[in-house]
């Protein structure tokens, strides 16, 4: 036979013929004819290189080997019942290990916000959180999803997209106290804090009306790291960018102010990329959600549309 499923129905039949000593019987058991019965016998015999049964007009027995295969058929059949049983309820329900990889910043905010969640909904659910700010190969790392922040570029990857983040100027009041008023033709000669690859070179800001405006930024400190780069912001070292969600509390504090208000930096997109393939653990599912429950409650974020 072609595949596992196929042997696995021959080692049924072949149960039915070994307990009920015939194979009309079988037949009878099975909702089949004897004729298929038979055929199923010797096409087993045929995979199995032996002998099973002797039967005639009069008589039906097992041989030696056709004993030894009913003794460990239950067990085999037994055991795939309850192996696909296992598997079919990954599909179903949520349960087993979930490996997620997301960026640094988002991964000691929202994104470990969400793992509670699901691990409060589903308890069965155990979660790796591998947090990282570098290009992932996701197939090589073993994880069953990736939130990723810009565009997914690998085409072999399943990319579903969450939404948009948008993003704001950001100062310490004492910084811009001390480097004077704001202004889109002073950007230019003002210390930013880049962030790299997304705030550094030429940005494009946005206003309120669609309008936009290229420009170029100096970024005497720069990391690619987000809690670095707002950590240096909250330092004096430069301007930055935020999104709101990460700014508000320091904004409110007066920790933070917001630089030029009627603009916005491009906002940035925000997906999971998944391994190709139909299926999907209920696990992955259920996080996905917890994710985008967790993400539509924040400031400034703009969900994808269904």
């Amino acid at each position: 036979m072609k595949n596992t499923h196929d042997r696995l129905d021959l080692l049924g039949t072949f149960i039915k013929i070994g307990e009920s000593g015939s194979l009309s019987k079988a037949a009878r058991l099975l909702g089949t004819t004897q004729p298929t019965v038979s055929r199923r016998l010797l096409e087993l015999e045929r995979l199995l290189g032996c002998k099973l049964a002797i039967r005639n007009t009069a008589n039906f027995s097992l041989t030696d080997e056709g004993r030894s295969l009913l003794a460990e058929a239950h067990d085999l059949t037994d055991r795939w019942s309850g192996l696909s049983q296992r598997l079919l309820g990954g599909q179903s329900r949520p349960e087993g290990t979930l490996r997620v990889i997301g960026p640094s910043g988002y991964g000691t905010g929202f994104l470990t916000d969400a793992v509670t969640d699901l691990r409060a909904a589903h308890p069965q659910v155990r979660v790796e959180l591998t947090l990282t700010d570098r290009v992932v190969d996701l197939a090589a790392s073993g994880a069953e999803c990736w939130v990723c922040v810009g565009e997914v570029r690998d085409p072999a990857l399943v990319s579903r997209p969450l939404g948009r983040m948008e993003r704001v100027l950001i100062a310490t009041p004492e910084l811009l106290k001390r480097i004077g008023p704001v202004t889109l033709a002073r950007l230019p000669q003002l210390p930013c804090v880049g962030l790299v690859p997304y705030v550094t070179g030429n940005v494009r800001l946005i206003d309120r009306g669609g309008h936009s405006r290229i420009v170029a930024l100096d970024t005497p400190t720069r990391t690619d790291n987000l809690l670095a780069s707002y950590r240096a912001v909250l330092n004096g070292a430069g301007i930055g960018a935020a999104a709101p969600w990460m700014c508000h509390e320091d904004m409110q504090a007066g920790r933070l102010k917001r630089v030029l208000p009627n603009w916005w930096l491009e906002p940035i997109g925000i997906s999971v990329a998944l391994p190709p393939g139909l299926y999907r653990p209920a696990r992955v599912t259920a996080f996905i959600e917890a994710l985008r429950a967790r993400m539509h409650a924040l400031p400034g974020f703009r969900p994808a549309s269904s």
